[in-house]
């Protein structure tokens, strides 16, 4: 398993990794890697796939996929003052997200 960043960095840089096709077949237990690295310590880390890797066509499939702790943001404020804050909800399902996020009053009112 492969990273571009010294372990000295850890905590204050975001993470560059660069996994082989062999790596990458089994992402989550990549994540556990790099997450053994410190990866997980700044809050996001880069990940370069291998040469050739493709991403999927389409998410057709995924509908049935639980999202074990969804985040709704709620945004407020004025006059360039705002704050931001998160609601975890309960589990559900990369369906029900898609029809709960689609929904009028989740859209972003845009001014014109």
């Amino acid at each position: 398993m492969t990273t571009d960043t010294p372990a000295q960095s850890v905590g204050s840089r975001i993470m560059t990794f660069t996994p082989s096709k062999e790596e990458f077949k089994d992402f989550s237990q990549y994540i556990s890697y790099m997450e053994s690295q410190g990866a997980h310590k700044a809050g996001m880390a880069k990940v370069i796939p291998p040469k050739g890797w493709k991403p999927r066509q389409t998410y057709d499939d995924i509908d049935d996929l639980v999202i074990p702790a969804p985040i709704q943001q709620v945004v407020t404020g004025q006059s360039g003052l705002f704050t931001q804050y998160n609601i975890q909800k309960k589990p559900m399902t990369v369906q029900e997200f898609r029809k709960t996020s689609n929904m009028d009053k989740s859209v972003s009112m845009v001014k014109s």
